[in-house]
């Protein structure tokens, strides 16, 4: 759905007085004008403010006041409309956009009248009156990209083909990503067959529009007429592309049928919580996850005191790095529930992502607090010492971390990385024993023991093992770099030379791997002198 154009009274209302022919402005008001318009103002924020939740009732209320205590305020009429439109009172829309026409009012205010106007006559099929209305807004405001897009919607109804690409062409020069105008220009196209074009076209808008529905359809269209136009494998590849789009058509027309469902929901109970919820989880089945955000931003607005609402939302900006608004509710939901411990974790993660490490500290350590058993708060407080080389204190929490979870393999080998920094060698062989011990498929445990008993030169037979045994359990460029320098520690040049060279096959761009070569293929020359 189109962005509606927005709005707002001036402040403050100027009163015009002609002398010679010059306008003059003149701000000072009278006091009992001015507290009026501050009525006004205070009756039109409301109404806005409504308007934005889905109150359309009370949205009404609010702009009518605003008419009663000044009839010929064009921009109320004007939004008055558009909570009928949004309310599916369409004739009552009409009436309320004309009625903003017939007043005096800026070219912006009429501008948008005038749009308004246009695509409700389109979406009653009156083409004619669309047109009229579509040529006033584009007149009235040649900057605005719906002015042109919405007139050349009609044009494309009234057959007149060429007027309308140039509409939606001079749309995108205004706002490089309206997916509507590429919808529309892929219409176009189509019709005029220029298919590769048209394909083109719709792959832009639904690049933009991934969850319009007609677009997936028309785009199938093209596809299955390119289809029956060419022969061999392009054919069958338009077609298997044209039967791609109508499963994605109909997977998503499905999902506009319950977001509407819900939404007709909400305009009989709009501050029910239930189809709020209900919608949010619609849009993030199908992976639309800021118009999820959307329905608990209005969620969160509408029922202020309910936590879950704020968990949810939170866990959406984090997913969509949005790190500041998620801090913001995960903030109010600790307000509300001072015992969630998960807040506060999720707090002292985000903090952490932001280095800002000192508040990061204190969320998590609260967090522990809170519950003594959330294991994620632990390693999250530890990686934050370790991030500010505050290692002994990383260290003693992995120490808990063990204590609370002996049979857990990974703090066994966050607390052997820790202490092979610390150049504690035999803490952190224990350690890693240790992890191989409770998990013998651990092949970061394997790996770093080899490496450590490698670089040591000692138990150089169990460090190829153990380098062996990593490499098995998973075969990545760093643990063949491991076992190539265990083989090559231990005088088993070939085997170390054949190993590097699979390392470097997976990294090529890796310098260090380049040196061991290096280093390997000079010892196995040394030894043929």
């Amino acid at each position: 759905m189109t962005q509606r154009s927005t709005l707002y009274i001036s402040t403050p209302i100027k009163q015009v007085w002609v002398v010679g022919g010059i306008l003059l402005f003149c701000f000072v008001v009278p006091l009992a004008a001015q507290q009026t318009h501050d009525e006004q103002s205070v009756h039109y924020a409301r109404g806005m403010r409504a308007l934005q939740l889905g109150l359309y009732d009370e949205a009404v209320n609010a702009f009518q006041e605003v008419l009663r205590l000044n009839p010929q305020n064009a921009e109320a009429h004007c939004e008055l409309g558009a909570t009928y439109r949004l309310k599916e009172k369409n004739d009552d829309a009409l009436a309320a956009y004309l009625r903003a026409l017939e007043l005096p009012a800026s070219p912006q205010t009429h501008g948008v009248a005038h749009i308004c106007l246009a695509r409700l006559y389109h979406s009653q099929g009156r083409f004619a009156d669309a047109e009229n209305h579509g040529q006033h807004a584009v007149t009235m405001l040649p900057k605005n990209a719906e002015a042109s897009f919405r007139l050349a919607d009609t044009y494309v109804q009234r057959g007149k083909l060429d007027l309308a690409e140039q509409g939606y062409q001079q749309a995108l020069t205004l706002d490089t990503n309206l997916a509507p105008a590429y919808q529309g220009l892929g219409k176009v196209a189509f019709l005029q067959n220029r298919l590769e074009e048209a394909v083109q076209y719709y792959q832009k808008a639904l690049t933009l529009a991934p969850y319009h529905a007609e677009t997936h359809y028309n785009l199938a269209l093209v596809h299955r007429r390119l289809g029956g136009n060419t022969q061999g494998n392009a054919a069958t590849q338009h077609i298997t592309e044209a039967k791609n789009l109508m499963a994605s058509f109909q997977r998503v027309k499905t999902y506009n049928e319950q977001t509407n469902r819900y939404r007709r929901n909400l305009l009989d109970e709009p501050t029910a919580l239930e189809p709020l919820v209900k919608l949010a989880a619609v849009h993030l089945e199908i992976g639309n996850h800021q118009a999820a955000i959307h329905v608990y931003q209005t969620a969160t607005a509408l029922h202020p005191d309910v936590p879950v609402l704020y968990h949810n939302l939170g866990g959406l900006h984090m997913q969509m790095g949005q790190l500041n608004e998620a801090i913001a509710a995960f903030q109010r939901l600790t307000q509300l529930d001072d015992t969630d411990a998960e807040a506060y974790f999720h707090l002292g993660w985000l903090h952490a992502r932001l280095r800002k490490f000192t508040d990061a500290e204190t969320y998590l350590q609260t967090a522990i607090q809170r519950e003594r058993t959330l294991t994620p708060a632990y390693y999250g407080l530890a990686e934050v010492y370790v991030q500010q080389r505050q290692l002994g204190e990383a260290i003693a929490v992995y120490q808990q971390l063990t204590e609370a979870h002996p049979d857990d393999a990974k703090p066994w080998v966050r607390l052997g990385v820790l202490h092979l920094n610390q150049q504690q060698i035999s803490d952190a062989v224990t350690a890693f024993t240790k992890a191989i011990a409770v998990d013998e498929n651990s092949a970061d445990a394997h790996n770093n023991l080899a490496w450590l008993y490698a670089n040591q030169g000692k138990e150089l037979a169990r460090a190829v093992e153990l380098a062996e045994r990593a490499v098995a359990l998973d075969a990545n460029a760093s643990r063949l770099d491991t076992l190539a320098y265990a083989y090559y520690r231990h005088g088993a040049y070939p085997e170390a030379e054949q190993t590097i060279l699979r390392a470097i096959t997976l990294a090529p761009d890796n310098a260090a791997y380049k040196e061991r070569l290096d280093e390997i293929r000079a010892a196995m020359e040394n030894t043929k002198k």
